[in-house]
């Protein structure tokens, strides 16, 4: 699932973004990865996912298969 969170003088969603450990000390975008249950697990400054002036498809496709719940399965490590 992907939710997107607004940000902005008019709406800056300051409960929820505690909630979510303050991301936009990363700025923004953000991606925030939670867990079944909604908790947080990871954030990532999506900076590290540009190449050239703009997002890299190979290097957010790889950040989404890095944090897929397979990659979270113990079970793929034994």
């Amino acid at each position: 699932m992907v939710v997107k969170v607004n940000y902005s003088p008019e709406s800056k969603n300051e409960e929820l973004l505690a909630k979510l450990d303050f991301p936009q000390r990363f700025g923004f975008p953000v991606f925030v990865i939670l867990d079944a249950k909604g908790d947080r697990i990871h954030t990532q400054n999506t900076a590290f996912l540009e190449e050239d002036g703009s997002y890299s498809k190979k290097k957010v496709m790889q950040f989404f298969k890095q944090w897929s719940p397979a990659a979270l399965d113990p079970d793929n490590y034994k």
